[in-house]
């Protein structure tokens, strides 16, 4: 029997016509011609990739219960594939928010924080305070693609661990003016905790990694770092705070939970590090 005339669909459509809401069917993988009860979420990695579509790459989701985007290709326009999970050969990685969002309204814009330089008498602010702690979380992982990169640092100190108990801990300065031109470069750290579980040549990690953004506030107009090479703060460059404006600090924290399925040969994964 055709799935489209089957009694789930016809409750499901109703229930759109009832209530005005999206139909999301759980049809069951075989239903649907699928050999795999699950698969990997993989984007074509460039920058036509849909913001929502970014966020599920190596993820892992069954046919019969599709995410809020819907599947791979059901979206007008996408390019995203869906690749068979199969465990204990295939690979993935991703990292889902657990910690609260709550960024205050209205978000600043470069003229706020210029604002706040000259008026907020050096006072410390959190990211969430300006209303942009999502949009930079989305930016460091997605727009400039980083959290590939941390994926890979972690599968592969899991690889040194293998089995049990094991942490990573990382840091970076990262350029930021693609988000907000206020912001400049910034440094962001993190500390990964949790397990590896080592089994025919497959590594299953689970954990949690902290993140804490930092950032100083000094050069709004980027004077000092054209001047002396440098947007820190010393006795010499003190001539060159500009705007009559007192620096302030940025910072702020976010965990999220990590989890992974990868091969314990660096040489035959798709997630490792170099050297």
């Amino acid at each position: 029997m055709n799935p489209l005339n089957s009694l789930e669909y016809r409750k499901a459509f109703n229930d759109y016509l009832r209530r005005g809401v999206p139909i999301r069917l759980a049809l069951k993988a075989k239903d649907l011609g699928h050999q795999t009860t699950h698969y990997i979420w993989r984007t074509r990695g460039d920058p036509q990739v849909r913001p929502s579509h970014i966020e599920n790459n190596g993820k892992l989701f069954a046919w019969d219960n599709p995410p809020e985007t819907g599947h791979p290709g059901e979206d007008y326009g996408c390019r995203c594939t869906a690749e068979p999970y199969e465990r204990g050969t295939s690979e993935y990685a991703n990292q889902t928010i657990s910690s609260d969002i709550n960024d205050a309204t209205p978000q600043w814009n470069t003229g706020k924080f210029l604002d706040y330089f000259r008026t907020g008498g050096g006072e410390a602010v959190t990211l969430s305070k300006t209303g942009n702690l999502a949009g930079l979380i989305f930016y460091f992982f997605y727009a400039a693609l980083v959290i590939d990169r941390i994926n890979a640092q972690i599968v592969d100190a899991a690889r040194k661990a293998k089995f049990g108990h094991f942490t990573y801990g990382f840091a970076g300065t990262y350029q930021f003016i693609g988000y907000v031109f206020a912001f400049g470069k910034s440094v962001v750290s993190g500390q990964f905790v949790g397990s590896v579980k080592t089994q025919n040549g497959m590594m299953f990690i689970e954990g949690s990694i902290s993140y804490q953004y930092a950032d100083e506030f000094t050069d709004p107009a980027d004077l000092r770092q054209m001047a002396t090479g440098s947007s820190a703060l010393t006795p010499q460059s003190w001539q060159w705070t500009e705007l009559r404006g007192t620096p302030f600090s940025i910072t702020d924290t976010w965990t999220t939970n990590f989890k992974s399925e990868a091969k314990l040969s660096a040489t035959e994964s798709m997630y490792r590090w170099p050297e």
